[in-house]
C-alpha cells in the first residue's frame, strides 16, 4: 500500500462515523514498568528524523503538507507487547466530513505491515491493521465520550498490549478492545493532513512501559 492510499484510507474510515457512542470505564494510566518517558523539552530523544517533524518546547510537532501523512518511529526498540501513553493535542481544521487523524502506530514495519489507534480533533477514535497491504478495521470509528473536542484540545491516548489482547483508552477511560497476533515492530507517532491545508498536531508526555501483569 502506498502512502497515498494510507491516507485515503484514514479519510475514508474517519468520515463513516457509527452513531453509537462508546461508554468508558475508569482506568490507570501506563502505570507498569517504565522502559521510556519523554516530556518533548529536547529534541536529543531517541526520535527518527524528518523535515516537517520537529521538538521543542514540550512538542513533537507534525507539519506536513496537505495531504499528506507521516509516521515518526521511537527508536528504542522493537515491541511486541506494552503499555504506551501519549498526549495529542487537537489541530484546527476545516473539513468536518473528513477530519485529519492521528495517535500511535505499533507492530509497524511499513504502512503494509502495522497497526494503529487514531483519533479525530471531532472526538471519533478507531483502530486499523495492515497486513501484507491488507487493512482490517479492528475497532470501528466511534465518536467517543471521554474524548475532548474543539481546537487546542488536549486527548491522553493510551494503547496496551498484552499477548494477543490490545486495549485502548482516552482520557483514562477504557473505550474499547480488540484481539490480534502481536508481530515484532517499532513503536510511534503518526499524523496526518487535511487535503488543503497544512495540518499542525502535537503530541506531548510520552510514556512506554512494560504491559500489566
Amino acid at each position: 500500500m502506498a502512502l497515498g492510499e494510507f491516507k485515503m484510507k484514514l479519510q475514508t474510515i474517519a468520515a463513516a462515523v457509527f452513531a453509537l457512542t462508546i461508554a468508558a470505564s475508569p482506568a490507570l494510566a501506563c502505570k507498569g514498568e517504565e522502559i521510556y518517558t519523554d516530556d518533548f523539552s529536547s529534541s536529543d530523544g531517541p526520535w527518527a528524523n524528518a523535515p516537517w517533524f520537529g521538538i521543542a518546547g514540550g512538542a513533537a510537532e507534525f507539519k506536513m503538507e496537505p495531504g499528506q501523512s507521516g509516521f515518526i518511529p521511537y527508536l528504542g526498540g522493537n515491541f511486541k507487547e506494552f503499555d504506551v501513553c501519549v498526549d495529542v493535542a487537537n489541530p484546527t481544521f476545516k473539513n468536518a466530513d473528513a477530519p485529519p487523524v492521528a495517535g500511535l502506530a505499533f507492530w509497524f514495519n511499513d504502512f503494509q505491515n502495522m497497526a494503529a489507534v487514531l483519533l479525530t480533533p471531532a472526538g471519533v477514535m478507531f483502530s486499523l491493521r495492515n497486513s501484507k497491504g491488507r487493512t482490517l478495521l479492528t475497532a470501528p470509528a466511534r465518536k467517543i465520550n471521554a474524548l475532548k473536542t474543539g481546537n487546542g484540545a488536549t486527548n491522553t491516548l493510551r494503547v496496551t498490549v498484552k499477548g494477543q489482547n490490545v486495549t485502548l483508552y482516552a482520557n483514562d477511560s477504557r473505550v474499547g478492545a480488540f484481539r490480534g497476533a502481536p508481530e515484532d515492530g517499532v513503536i510511534g507517532l503518526l499524523a496526518e493532513s487535511e487535503k488543503d491545508q497544512v495540518t499542525s498536531w502535537k503530541f506531548s508526555n510520552f510514556k512506554l512501559t512494560e504491559p500489566p501483569k
